[in-house]
């Protein structure tokens, strides 16, 4: 006589199961990774933002006094300013350039401020966002384009100088 040590078809079934869910529990951690970014992506973002050791109003002063657009909408306690939409024609030029490369374009600038320590000093980390829409007619949608980010590196440079500035006015005070 010979006996069978065949497994009944219904657990085979719940095997088959079983299998498929740990296979897809531990795949499924892997596929939701987040990839890491492309030294390109890494620079283009380190390139618009600077870390300014000075304080957060102070930074938030600078930066409100370089900017000479019109602001659309600010929040200090969020740290955001953003500007109005700046037609190209009339917004910033490279030193190079005398009139922009695409003059239906248009504008704006986001500032975001974050409060820190870096180096054991106080710090505000300043990011500037430019967004660039241009419209090739009137029915078709925007095109959003990447800024050269020498704006941006213009205004790091002057709120920098304003800071400067204020601290040696705040010292110059103190002497006396």
């Amino acid at each position: 006589m010979t006996v069978s040590l065949k497994p009944p078809p219904m657990y085979r079934m719940l095997q088959l199961i079983f299998s498929f869910i740990l296979f897809i529990s531990i795949s499924g951690c892997s596929l939701f990774e987040k990839q890491p970014e492309s030294v390109d992506r890494i620079i283009e973002k380190a390139s618009k933002q600077k870390i300014f050791y000075a304080s957060y109003d102070v930074v938030w002063k600078a930066a409100h006094s370089v900017i000479k657009y019109t602001i659309a909408s600010e929040n200090q306690d969020f740290g955001v300013i953003e500007t109005d939409f700046v037609k190209a024609v009339d917004g910033w030029l490279p030193p190079d350039q005398t009139r922009p490369q695409f003059k239906s374009a248009r504008y704006k600038l986001t500032f975001t401020f974050a409060k820190g320590k870096s180096e054991g000093r106080e710090s505000t980390r300043v990011t500037i966002e430019k967004k660039i829409e241009i419209f090739k007619d009137f029915i078709s949608e925007t095109q959003m384009i990447q800024s050269d980010g020498l704006e941006e590196l213009s205004l790091f440079y002057r709120i920098e100088r304003e800071i400067v500035i204020a601290q040696a006015l705040k010292k110059a005070a103190k002497a006396e």
